[in-house]
C-alpha cells in the first residue's frame, strides 16, 4: 500500500506544472531555459499574426503544420521553465521535425521572408520570422540540447 501511495504522489508531483514558475525570474535560473521557453512560445503563436503571400496549397499545408505543433510547443515551453526533461526532448523533436518538413517542402521557406516596400523592415521582420518562427530558431534549439539536458530533471523532486 505504501509503494502505491508513493507512486501516486510521485505522479501527482510530476504532473504539477506552473505556467509562469516564480523560479524562472531568479538570477540563478539558467538563462538558456528561460530563452528557449520563450522561443517555443513565440514559435507556437507568431504564425497567428502573420499570413505569408504564397500559393494556397502551401499555405494550407503550413496552417495544418502550425495547428499540430502549437499546443505541444506551448506545453514544452512551460515544461522547460519547470525544468522537466520531457520538455527538452519534446522541443528537440519538434525542432528536428520542423527542419525535416522544410527539406520535404522547400517552397515553405518563403513563408519566413517578409516583403515590404521599406527594405530595412523586410530585413528586420524576416530576421524575426526566421529566428522566432523558422529554421534559425530550430537550429538554436538543437544547438542548446546539451544545456537543456544538463539543466533539466528526469523526475520532479518530491516536496518534504
Amino acid at each position: 500500500m505504501s509503494s502505491e501511495l508513493n507512486e501516486w504522489c510521485e505522479w501527482r508531483v510530476m504532473m504539477k506544472l506552473w505556467l509562469f514558475p516564480a523560479e524562472r525570474m531568479d538570477t540563478d535560473f539558467p538563462w538558456m531555459l528561460w530563452a528557449i521557453g520563450w522561443l517555443a512560445m513565440l514559435k507556437a503563436l507568431l504564425w497567428l499574426a502573420y499570413e505569408p503571400v504564397m500559393p494556397e496549397e502551401t499555405l494550407r499545408l503550413l496552417g495544418f503544420k502550425y495547428l499540430l505543433v502549437a499546443i505541444p510547443l506551448i506545453v514544452c515551453g512551460v515544461g522547460l521553465w519547470n525544468r522537466r526533461r520531457w520538455a527538452a526532448w519534446g522541443l528537440l523533436l519538434l525542432a528536428a521535425a520542423d527542419l525535416i518538413f522544410l527539406l520535404f517542402v522547400p517552397q515553405s521557406f518563403s513563408a519566413y521572408l517578409v516583403d515590404s516596400e521599406v527594405q530595412i523592415f523586410s530585413v528586420i521582420l524576416s530576421g524575426i520570422m526566421l529566428i522566432c518562427g523558422g529554421p534559425a530558431g530550430d537550429v538554436l534549439i538543437l544547438l542548446a540540447a546539451a544545456v537543456l539536458f544538463r539543466e533539466t530533471q528526469k523526475k520532479a523532486v518530491l516536496p518534504r
